[in-house]
């Protein structure tokens, strides 16, 4: 298992919070997702054997979060 912190950065409300933890869980291989609206960030828990961090990236993107392609700090 590997976790990783993306930056959201137009998540802005507990709604948006929301569709993050939805989109990201629908990611096969992802077991836990934690999000942040202090920082606009989601902690992502996943199995790197079944998806990687692009894969995350494309799913946000997908559902119309802009996500800056890396992790967060």
């Amino acid at each position: 298992m590997m976790t990783e912190k993306l930056c959201v950065d137009d998540m802005q409300c507990n709604g948006c919070a929301g569709r993050v933890v939805t989109t990201l869980m629908a990611v096969s291989g992802v077991v836990k997702v934690i999000t942040s609206l202090d920082d606009h960030t989601a902690e992502v828990t996943f199995d790197e054997k079944s998806t990687t961090s692009e894969a995350l990236h494309s799913a946000l993107l997908g559902a119309g979060f802009q996500t800056q392609g890396k992790k967060c700090c």
